[in-house]
């Protein structure tokens, strides 16, 4: 956190990826091996650490991060909140640490995804992939995702309400006119929903039983009566250390406490006035999602894997 919001920057370069565009910082100093920067295409993306500068409209990113940090999931990649001169009119925005090991087949290629159906993805929940270490079987609709990454996905997007990966379409909630997926005619899918393909599931590539939570868009103005269910649809267990947490009564404890150390979004969301506000709309859906575990008999287990 300290090197994405102080590091002193040598250069920014434009780097193509997949379908996307970023902005690359490159620090000064080259901190970490050369080789753990490069792409397996041999390209040097990174000299040093780097970091990918997004717009200021995404500053969900940087509460995403501090919220993944304290209910121990550690599944997003750190990002701190940052103002540069010659961007974005001086607009403070996130900055997230760049991490070669999500594209194994080169940048051109894009992140390393898992391509799976709704239809597929509730199957695979049933079959428990990977659960104890057992091997799918061939015809089984198994990714190479173990079953308890979802449980920690369902559970993080809930709060968020993010719904760019269970639930591009929007067919859990009612949508505005703005959202992408109306503005793009994708909710017209709901009428067949076991073909919608999911969408932004990232791993690393040398990692593919573990997801990576990237853009993480999520929702704070989305009302307690309309909130996505069907983030959570199929989940028979989640994770006892994230659960603990929405329990004890400490999560606005330790979420003032993580995101005090980013002064910069501290200041840019209105102080602990601001602050305050986004933790109340966390806290409030963390109260329906325990109530929501204990009417549908939900399993709370250890999930160290």
């Amino acid at each position: 956190m300290r090197f994405l919001a102080d590091a002193n920057i040598l250069r920014i370069k434009e780097v193509i990826h997949g379908n996307y565009t970023s902005l690359l910082i490159f620090e000064g100093e080259i901190s970490v091996s050369l080789d753990n920067q490069r792409d397996t295409q041999g390209n040097n993306v990174c000299g040093g650490q780097c970091g990918v500068i997004s717009s200021p409209v995404d500053t969900t990113e940087v509460f995403a991060f501090h919220l993944d940090r304290v209910l121990g999931l550690n599944r997003t990649l750190p990002a701190v909140s940052r103002r540069f001169s010659f961007l974005n009119d001086g607009l403070p925005g996130p900055v997230l640490l760049w991490d070669a090991s999500l594209y194994p087949e080169g940048l051109a290629a894009g992140r390393a995804t898992v391509r799976m159906t709704w239809g597929e993805y509730q199957s695979s929940l049933k079959q428990k992939c990977w659960h104890k270490n057992i091997s799918p079987k061939p015809d089984s609709d198994c990714s190479t995702v173990h079953h308890y990454e979802w449980s920690k996905l369902a559970l993080f997007d809930f709060l968020l309400q993010i719904h760019n990966r269970l639930d591009k379409s929007c067919c859990g909630f009612r949508p505005r006119q703005e959202d992408v997926c109306v503005e793009l005619g994708l909710d017209a899918e709901c009428g067949n929903q076991k073909h919608i393909q999911l969408t932004n599931i990232i791993h690393r590539g040398h990692d593919p039983r573990h997801l990576v939570f990237t853009d993480n868009k999520g929702f704070f103005d989305r009302n307690e009566d309309n909130l996505d269910f069907r983030l959570l649809e199929g989940i028979k267990e989640l994770p006892e250390s994230a659960v603990s947490v929405l329990q004890s009564k400490r999560l606005r404890e330790k979420l003032l406490q993580s995101l005090f150390l980013d002064e910069t979004y501290w200041e840019s969301q209105g102080g602990r006035q601001g602050i305050d506000k986004l933790i109340d709309v966390i806290e409030r859906r963390a109260k329906v999602l325990l109530t929501y575990i204990n009417a549908h008999g939900i399993k709370v287990i250890t999930m160290n894997v």
